[in-house]
């Protein structure tokens, strides 16, 4: 059998959606939850093979969640469902060893084919969700700028709403620099502002939005 769990914050989802899970052969869902402090308090007692994942949910979300199953239950396969099909939830996603992505329409016949296949190593994304990644993979290939360690720091700074004069005192350099360094980013990036090389650094994993929690 396939030990399933599902964590989503509606209710009315969840359980018609485990309706829909009880028709699939060789499935059994142990438990359902509605957020991720509930989840990792469940698996303290319960081994599942596979999570179903909610993106948007309270105290949370789905990115901390799968971040913590990647790092601490590392054997259980990620599938998540969402509404979200955006590039950038997608993008986040990725990062956490998922075994795939799919949105809440998922038809029943997709919907066996991505369980099996994750319980037997594979990745399942539908085609729409599979287009977007082949977009994100190429442009990671052609588009993405190399940045410095220092440009790095810098940008995580003012990410954090520091000054121009608290950054230079910190990296022991002049405001000079600093603005020196703001002006190549941005031209790097092809930013109009420095708003957008902080969405570029995110875009691409330089920074993270945990390191500003």
């Amino acid at each position: 059998m396939i030990r399933i769990a599902v964590v989503d914050e509606h209710k009315l989802f969840r359980k018609s959606f485990l309706r829909l899970l009880s028709q699939i052969e060789d499935v059994e869902v142990l438990f359902d939850c509605s957020n991720g402090i509930e989840l990792f308090e469940k698996l303290k007692t319960t081994s599942v093979d596979i999570v179903f994942l909610d993106i948007q949910m309270p105290i949370m979300d789905g990115y901390q969640v799968a971040s913590l199953l990647e790092k601490n239950h590392p054997e259980i396969k990620i599938l998540v469902l969402t509404s979200f099909d955006d590039s950038y939830s997608i993008e986040r996603m990725l990062k956490h060893n998922i075994s795939g992505y799919l949105t809440k329409n998922i038809s029943f016949s997709k919907l066996k084919t991505a369980i099996y296949g994750a319980k037997s190593d594979g990745i399942y994304y539908d085609n729409q969700i599979q287009d977007i990644v082949d977009q994100i993979e190429d442009q990671k290939t052609s588009q993405q700028v190399v940045l410095s360690d220092k440009e790095i720091e810098i940008i995580r700074f003012y990410a954090m709403q520091y000054t121009v004069k608290q950054i230079a005192e910190m990296l022991n350099l002049s405001t000079r620099t600093i603005e020196k360094y703001k002006e190549t980013l941005m031209q790097k990036t092809d930013s109009k502002n420095f708003i957008g090389v902080i969405l570029y650094a995110l875009r691409w994993h330089y920074i993270e939005d945990s390191d500003f929690k």
